[in-house]
């Protein structure tokens, strides 16, 4: 008898959540790459939880012909997550043919759901029993777990890399904490521990019948819930495009496209970036003398490679120069001097609130101007501003 009980209806709850999400995230405009992997991440969940929402509604036992449904296509999972993270991150890099390749053990698993679902019920038991269960299950959920486990490590591995290269290129640094994808890597994290927990303990403690497999499935729609709520609300956000520094013409990582340098030059484009015997602290001072007088700190949007080309050289030479000559990267060379703004309109008694001050100061944002001054002063705008005001008194 079919009855959709509880935990049937609480997945299926899930699932269709799920594929929801799924649909929004295919059909957005923004970053359509990356959200679409996402979208396919979400579908294979629900694949992945319908067996158990019929199954704990009683199909199998009432149509028993539904066994090797295909709705698996768990090795899709890892390369979805990292491939997720890393058009998000170069939206500018095209997918290559090869990149396809890492979907073919997905493809095979489905596939050969799809091959052994037609054949009649008593073949497919005795399938089962001979082939399937103690070879193919086994084999299925080792790959999945191993897939998974070496590609969310890639990924992580790609978000420290974008964390870092951040730090080196974006003055807006604070922008772009991308929480979320630090988020989405923690929950992909805590789902594969919670896997192998699972089945090393189906494997060598006791076996786990069809219900008591429900806290695992009841996370997976967890996740659903999860993924596809954050992953719409952060659809939209732009992240700056990850390109390695070169001793080429600039590329600006909110644009993309190499531009020629301009004829103002600090560094000296026609000397070769492979010379070693530059006085980069000399370049440095000269740098920072020009950007005081131009004051190109105050672009928001400024990046190594927008600058490179402003004072003519490439990102590579400006990059070093900042690093060895100042011992500070460009986010931090760039924020500092917005701050240094800051303060010293503050203590000239503006009018002007604090807002209006650090927008005028090159800050996108109030809460990227909060934790950059905390991190450069050692105190809140607010606490600066009433130390001014404490000490002005005093005098």
């Amino acid at each position: 008898m079919i009855q959709f009980g509880s935990m049937s209806i609480t997945l299926m709850v899930g699932a269709l959540y799920g594929v929801l999400f799924a649909t929004l995230l295919a059909l957005s405009k923004h970053n359509r790459v990356a959200n679409r992997f996402l979208a396919a991440l979400l579908i294979v969940i629900a694949m992945r939880l319908f067996p158990f929402i019929i199954g704990y509604a009683g199909f199998y036992d009432a149509y028993p012909w539904l066994s090797f449904t295909p709705d698996d296509a768990s090795l899709a999972i890892g390369p979805l997550l990292y491939f997720y993270v890393k058009t998000l991150t170069a939206p500018h890099q095209k997918l290559r043919l090869r990149d396809a390749l890492h979907f073919v053990p997905a493809i095979i698993q489905f596939g050969y759901y799809c091959v052994v679902f037609p054949f009649p019920l008593s073949v497919k038991n005795a399938w089962h029993t001979s082939f399937h269960a103690p070879y193919v299950m086994p084999a299925e959920i080792a790959l999945t777990l191993i897939s998974l486990a070496i590609y969310w490590w890639i990924a992580l591995r790609h978000y420290r890399g974008y964390q870092s290269w951040l730090n080196e290129n974006v003055s807006d640094r604070e922008e772009h904490h991308i929480d979320w994808v630090r988020n989405f890597l923690i929950a992909l994290g805590i789902t594969l521990v919670f896997w192998i927990a699972l089945t090393a303990w189906r494997t060598f403690v006791s076996p786990l019948n069809y219900f008591e497999l429900f806290p695992f499935y009841l996370w997976l729609q967890i996740l659903a819930y999860y993924l596809g709520t954050e992953g719409y609300r952060n659809a939209a956000h732009r992240y700056p495009a990850w390109i390695e520094p070169s001793a080429s013409p600039a590329i600006d990582p909110y644009v993309g496209v190499k531009t020629a340098p301009e004829a103002i030059s600090i560094i000296d484009k026609k000397s070769s970036s492979a010379q070693t015997n530059r006085d980069w602290s000399t370049l440095a001072i000269s740098l920072s003398s020009q950007l005081d007088t131009s004051q190109e700190w105050r672009n928001p949007e400024l990046t190594l490679a927008s600058l490179a080309r402003k004072i003519g050289t490439n990102t590579s030479d400006l990059s070093r120069t900042i690093n060895d000559g100042l011992g500070m990267n460009f986010n931090e060379f760039i924020n500092r001097k917005r701050v240094e703004s800051v303060k010293q309109t503050l203590a000239e008694r503006s009018s002007q609130n604090l807002l209006e001050i650090a927008l005028a100061a090159g800050f996108s944002s109030k809460a990227s101007f909060n934790r950059s001054f905390k991190l450069y002063c050692g105190l809140t705008p607010t606490e600066f501003k009433e130390k001014l005001e404490s000490e002005r008194i005093k005098s």
